[in-house]
């Protein structure tokens, strides 16, 4: 009967781990998926050999009890681990998986079904993980399909500085209640243009800056959504045929970027799928000690996600692309403010007021980062275009399914909180046309292009793309948006 009970064990909990992630090839790299199981590995041989050592004192209801609760925590740990839920959700679910172990055993299913079930559901689930890892890595599209350019008629640099989930003023001061931050008061002064209301295309990091860099056609399939990190995008085909170099600096590979379409990229790759999960998920494996000692042994990158590092080095590197002979373009996104957590809801009063604090907390580091980044691209290259904008919004509205309103939050709330964003040009008479108030990150690279070359007459098509977004899957207007939510 043991045997039994360590396959229930082992088999449901593998099968509850595999399933987010064949779902999830995108997201979780071969290389974290290895940490990931040596971890899965880890945690079950302890158990096993705990219910061995329990079997030897007890037997009956009181070992099946056990090996559900088990069953139980794996998959709240490890099935869930990519499941955007609230807490209670996540708990039941988790919950409903032991008991459905718990009763195959007191069921005395025979081990043969048990394995087949298992077996199948493991190997379904790794083969949908394999198949979108292949599809990732196809081959590069014909010359034919290749992103279009627009060749540019300058040598100055450019920098795209995006912030993470850094909202625009309209939004603060509607969501937050704050006014004046130090960092709009900060770019203001040094000459910015910061517009009140600024829309991201996208409320995901990803997704938005495939979106933005990807400026020749729309994005409809994953394939193609991939291939902008990939392969190539309009943006750095534009920039690298006009003989500029290129550097893209985050604090991870969340981008998937393909070095190679770069000159210099930082870092190389880091164990990133904890990066918005609660430090207490996955048993240990997602507690700073033990991600820090991940980066550090696998990956030879020194710390989590940390502006700390990442700031300094885009500082260095600003200085180098402008001592340089030939034209940059530098984009950087920086990893301070963050967004809710994956267990946030917008219905949970305390998360929602304890978000807001941290929120109001995070202002001082973000306007002196924006010193130090600024500051040094000033001193150094004071004839570059600087462009400065959010990824996305922070989600304080997070569980919402549509911008429907609520007990707790309106329509325009709910814009302003996925798509409200900071939008920020230097120098402040550069591209005043394109850049509009109200106008989405949609066509930002494209318009950035387009000014360096003197033409800043925004088309009757530039202007529709300009003011739309990715709306629950598809294209709208934020118009459009507020007349039918």
């Amino acid at each position: 009967m043991l045997g039994n009970r360590l396959l229930i064990l082992v088999g449901f909990s593998l099968a509850a781990a595999t399933w987010p992630i064949g779902d999830s090839p995108q997201e979780i790299s071969l290389a974290e998926l290895a940490v990931l199981a040596g971890a899965f590995a880890i945690i079950l041989a302890i158990q096993c050999a705990g219910l061995w050592v329990a079997s030897r004192f007890t037997s009956g209801w009181l070992l099946d009890a056990l090996i559900a609760v088990l069953v139980a925590s794996n998959a709240y740990h490890f099935a869930l681990l990519t499941f955007e839920a609230s807490t209670a959700v996540q708990v039941t679910l988790a919950i409903a998986v032991g008991l459905a172990a718990g009763a195959l055993l007191r069921t005395r299913l025979p081990q043969s079904k048990v394995f087949l079930f298992t077996l199948v559901f493991t190997t379904l689930s790794l083969s949908q993980y394999a198949y979108g890892r292949a599809s990732l890595s196809d081959r590069e599209p014909e010359n034919a399909n290749l992103p279009a350019s627009i060749p540019i008629k300058s040598d100055r640099n450019v920098y795209l500085i995006s912030v993470e989930s850094l909202h625009s003023p309209a939004a603060y001061r509607r969501l937050y209640g704050i006014e004046n931050p130090p960092h709009l008061e900060y770019l203001k002064a040094e000459g910015f243009r910061v517009f009140d209301n600024a829309y991201s295309v996208d409320i995901f990091t990803r997704s938005s800056y495939e979106r933005i860099l990807e400026f020749s056609k729309p994005l409809i399939t994953p394939r193609e959504r991939v291939q902008v990190f990939r392969f190539d995008n309009s943006t750095f085909r534009s920039f690298r045929n006009s003989g500029y170099a290129i550097q893209f600096i985050y604090v991870s590979n969340h981008f998937a970027l393909n070095p190679d379409l770069v000159d210099h990229k930082y870092p190389r790759t880091r164990f990133q799928i904890c990066a918005d999960l609660p430090p207490n998920f996955f048993y240990v494996l997602c507690g700073q000690r033990m991600r820090n000692r991940i980066d550090r042994r696998l990956f030879g990158v020194e710390g989590i996600v940390s502006v700390r590092q990442q700031v300094p080095h885009l500082v260095e590197r600003i200085r180098i692309a402008a001592a340089d002979t030939k034209p940059w373009l530098t984009i950087s996104h920086v990893a301070l403010p963050k967004h809710t957590q994956k267990n946030h809801r917008y219905d949970n009063p305390a998360q929602v007021a304890g978000f807001r604090e941290q929120t109001r907390a995070w202002m001082p580091d973000i306007a002196d980062n924006y010193r130090q980044i600024v500051g040094a691209i000033k001193k150094h290259d004071p004839d570059a275009v600087i462009v400065t904008f959010g990824d996305h919004g922070a989600v304080l509205t997070r569980g919402m399914a549509s911008a429907k309103p609520n007990a707790v939050f309106t329509t325009d709330d709910y814009i302003a909180d996925r798509h409200g964003v900071m939008l920020g040009i230097y120098p402040a008479d550069f591209c005043r046309h394109r850049f509009f108030e109200g106008a989405s990150t949609a066509l930002l690279a494209k318009h950035v292009i387009e000014c360096l070359n003197g033409n800043d007459t925004l088309t009757p098509a530039d202007e529709e793309r300009s003011r739309s977004v990715v709306y629950v899957g598809e294209t709208k207007t934020i118009d459009a948006i507020k007349a039918a939510p």
